[in-house]
């Protein structure tokens, strides 16, 4: 017998009470927040990907939902191409797309393309865009799977044994045979764009695939869970970033690992030799922001990063530390779009609370509240200069040290040439180090070629030059942050420079003389394997041009907020 939530007169007519009017507002509240079937909702639960893929029904709606926005045409909103650009696209893959589609030539770029942040917008919006992102296409990927209940699932590379390559998504052909290319045989969820090493399944003569697995370093996320606070007056100090910065090498803890690791891992990058002997090096989708979105395992990637930010939050202890302002939580800068196809723009507050967008995990104890945000304050941004991210630079100094780098073993950047080159700007900096000045200290890594480093990567330390061993630990105050792999500048092959605060380095250190340390760059591997590696693999260095030291005064002054979750 149905239960009907309002009286129901003999004559079939509806009375509403005064208590069924109360119930008629909550019920508009709940609406407003979850468009969609509440049954539906409450049973759709973002799985670990190793448990998703047991349940074979849950396999197959999702490589049907992913096959079915891969045949929608690129200028549709609900396509796979259209979604996957609101991410990022490179002209040729777009020029490529309107040959066959001049619809893609009326597409709003400007607008829909390319939003990822890190083009002029600071660290912090890193985070609440992807959910944001991640959410819309999760609900548009549900209407194509026609099954209610769909979630995207999370990579769980946390766990030992799912370090290896998920095999749904790293086999071509459905049903073993490498000689059947029917488009039904074809999984929608491989991509040809991946590191063969970490990611291939496939190969004639052998079963014993794939070759490599993510190493301990590449899923590492101590620093993130051990980290106080959600924004920084650093990267190296915050979950999420800072509304300090605006460039784009400068990344939050959580994006700097694992969420770049596992991008520059799966992408992968190949080093080699051209016919006129010069040294080569391309990346793959996932390695750079333009193409990552195309790869299937992108959004469960993401599903992950975004569980990863929950678990933070639901951590007793925790903090939001220096917020930015009402105004910067009720912007509207980001365009989604609805299962409906129409624009979605909502504030960036909108995505701090992952349960009223009805996103919900397996592991997630739903007894805890994570860290909510604080009341609206009216705190307002003071510029430190006429723009509202003007930095100030009070001195630079140029350090002629070339960045030679090898993956064999740690490298030491000396700052003793500062000494020389900085004149009285040396006892400056040595002030700086013992906190007289509210300023900051910046050191920036000149013209790195990070595409020419393989699945290597680097963490970034500030030493002293007289202590050699041990090298520091990663939870300690030294560790100033890691190279990015993930290359948000231009082409993936073009040099970059890579800016550390090192403020908070010097005041651990409580030395008096900068002149007297070391640049630290301790390589890591991003895979590990048991099987020999190719024999011709080419050795590996990360060049650079050089170090430049600076002061800076912030270019925003807010005031910290106590707010701690319980």
């Amino acid at each position: 017998m149905p239960v009907y939530l309002f009286d129901l007169s003999a004559e079939g007519q509806m009375k509403i009470t005064r208590r069924d009017s109360m119930r008629l507002v909550a019920l508009g509240a709940v609406a407003a927040a979850f468009p969609t079937s509440s049954v539906g909702q409450a049973n759709r639960i973002r799985l670990p990907l190793h448990e998703f893929v047991e349940d074979q029904r849950l396999l197959s709606c999702l490589r049907k939902g992913v096959k079915a926005m891969k045949a929608r045409k690129p200028s549709d909103p609900l396509s796979w191409f259209f979604q996957a650009s609101i991410h990022g696209v490179t002209e040729h893959l777009w020029k490529e797309a309107a040959k066959d589609d001049p619809g893609v030539l009326s597409v709003n770029q400007a607008k829909y393309w390319n939003q990822c942040p890190h083009k002029g917008e600071n660290s912090a919006n890193f985070l609440p865009w992807h959910r944001g992102y991640t959410h819309h296409f999760e609900e548009i990927l549900r209407t194509h799977t026609e099954e209610d209940d769909f979630a995207i699932p999370y990579w769980d590379y946390s766990i030992a044994k799912q370090r290896t390559f998920p095999q749904a998504f790293g086999i071509e052909h459905l049903d073993g045979n490498f000689q059947n290319d029917a488009p039904d045989n074809i999984n929608p969820l491989f991509h040809a764009d991946r590191d063969n090493y970490l990611c291939g399944y496939e190969h004639p003569l052998t079963d014993q695939l794939p070759l490599a697995d993510l190493s301990v370093r590449a899923v590492d996320t101590s620093r993130v869970m051990d980290c106080p606070v959600f924004f920084g007056t650093t990267e190296s100090n915050s979950v999420g970033g800072g509304i300090y910065d605006n460039d784009a090498t400068t990344r939050g803890l959580l994006e700097q690992s694992p969420h770049d690791q596992i991008h520059r891992a799966v992408g992968g990058s190949v080093s080699g030799i051209d016919n006129d002997g010069n040294p080569t090096s391309s990346v793959g989708g996932m390695a750079y922001p333009p193409t990552a979105g195309f790869d299937p395992i992108f959004p469960v990637h993401h599903s992950n990063i975004d569980r990863l930010w929950v678990v933070w939050a639901s951590m007793p202890g925790k903090q939001w530390g220096v917020m930015p302002d009402d105004a910067w939580f009720e912007e509207k800068p980001w365009f989604f779009f609805d299962t409906a196809g129409k624009e979605v723009n909502r504030s960036r507050r909108d995505y701090f609370d992952h349960r009223a967008l009805g996103v919900r995990f397996k592991d997630e104890n739903l007894s805890i509240e994570p860290l909510p945000l604080p009341p609206r304050t009216g705190q307002v941004v003071m510029a430190a200069a006429s723009s509202l991210m003007a930095k100030r630079s009070s001195a630079a100094v140029a350090i002629g040290t070339e960045i030679d780098a090898p993956t064999s073993a740690p490298t030491r950047l000396a700052l003793s040439t500062l000494s020389d080159a900085a004149g009285p700007d040396n006892r400056t900096f040595n002030r700086l180090a013992l906190g007289a000045s509210r300023d900051r200290v910046i050191i920036t890594l000149k013209g790195l070629n990070i595409s020419m480093t393989g699945n290597w990567g680097f963490d970034v330390f500030l030493v002293p030059r007289d202590k050699q061993d041990p090298l520091p630990d990663a939870a300690s105050p030294q560790n100033v942050g890691s190279i990015s792999l993930f290359n948000h500048v231009g082409d993936p092959a073009a040099p970059i420079d890579q800016r550390f605060d090192i403020t908070d380095a010097l005041a651990a250190l409580g030395t008096n003389d900068i002149a007297g340390l070391d640049v630290l760059l301790v390589p890591y591997n991003l895979t590990t394997s048991a099987k020999a590696a190719p024999a011709d693999q080419p050795s590996i260095t990360l060049k650079g041009d050089g170090l430049v030291i600076s002061r800076e005064a912030p270019g925003l002054a807010t005031q910290a907020m106590p707010h701690q979750h319980q």
